[in-house]
C-alpha cells in the first residue's frame, strides 16, 4: 500500500506515556511518519478522515469507545487503512474480535519495538501479522472449531449469561431477572458486567445489538 511514500501512522491509546514512546520509536524510522494521535476511540474515525493514514495503531480497552468498535468503524469507512491492535490483553477472544472487526495485526504491549515497526510496515503493504506468542494459540483455537459453524467461535458467553442476555433483550430489569431465575440481584449484576466485558460494550442496547450481530441472540418479532 505504501510503496513510494512514508508510512503514515495514527496512534490511538489512552496511556500518554506509552503513546509518546511508540511515537518516538516510530519516528526514528526514516520511512514512518506519525500524522495523528488520540487518547480515545471516539476520535478514531474523525482522525483517520483528517489525516489519511496508511496504518492505525490502536489499543483495545479505552474509555468511552473501545478499540474493537473503533476498528470496525474505521474499516467500514476506510477499508484500505490497515489497523494494528496493540494491547496488553492476550485473551483469545480479544484477538478474535479484533480480527473479525478488520484488524490486520495484533501485538502485545510486551512486544519488542522492532516487532512493532516490522508489523506496521507489513500491514501498510497489505499483509497481516500476529504477535508470535498468540499465533499458535489462535490457529489451534480455530482448528478446534473446524467442524462447527464459524459464528460459534465468536460466542464467548456462558449458558447462564446467554439466558440473562435474552431476558435483558425482553426489557426486564435486573431485579425481575433475578426473581425469574431465582438468583440474587447482585449475581445478575455480576453476570451483566461480565456480558458487557466479553462483548466489549458498556450498556444494554449495545450488548443486545452486538449479541444479535454475532448471532448469540436472534430477533423474533413475536416476542413481547
Amino acid at each position: 500500500m505504501a510503496e513510494d511514500h512514508n508510512v503514515r501512522v495514527v496512534l490511538i491509546d489512552d496511556h500518554d506515556l506509552l503513546r509518546r514512546g511508540i511515537k518516538t520509536m516510530l519516528e526514528s524510522e526514516s520511512d514512518i511518519e506519525v500524522v495523528g494521535e488520540a487518547d480515545d476511540g471516539t476520535r478514531a474515525l474523525a482522525l483517520v478522515e483528517e489525516t489519511v493514514p496508511d496504518v492505525v495503531i490502536i489499543d483495545v480497552v479505552m474509555p468511552n469507545k473501545d478499540g474493537i468498535e473503533a476498528t470496525r468503524e474505521i474499516k467500514d469507512a476506510f477499508p484500505k487503512v490497515g489497523v494494528v491492535v496493540l494491547s496488553g490483553h492476550d485473551e483469545q477472544q480479544f484477538v478474535f474480535d479484533a480480527l473479525k472487526a478488520g484488524a490486520s495485526g495484533y501485538l502485545l504491549k510486551s512486544a519488542e519495538l522492532d516487532e512493532v515497526v516490522t508489523t506496521v510496515k507489513a500491514v501498510a503493504q497489505g499483509e497481516g501479522k500476529l504477535d508470535p506468542s498468540l499465533a499458535f494459540q489462535v490457529l489451534s483455537e480455530f482448528q478446534s472449531y473446524q467442524s462447527q459453524d464459524v459464528s460459534d467461535v465468536y460466542q464467548p458467553l456462558t449458558p447462564r449469561e446467554r439466558e440473562i442476555l435474552k431476558l435483558m433483550s425482553e426489557g426486564l430489569p435486573n431485579k425481575t431477572i433475578a426473581s425469574r431465575l431465582q438468583i440474587s440481584e447482585r449475581t445478575v449484576t455480576t453476570h451483566v458486567a461480565n456480558i458487557y466485558s466479553k462483548l466489549h460494550v458498556n450498556n444494554r442496547v449495545s450488548a443486545i445489538q452486538e449479541a444479535m450481530r454475532r448471532r448469540i441472540l436472534s430477533f423474533n418479532p413475536s416476542q413481547p
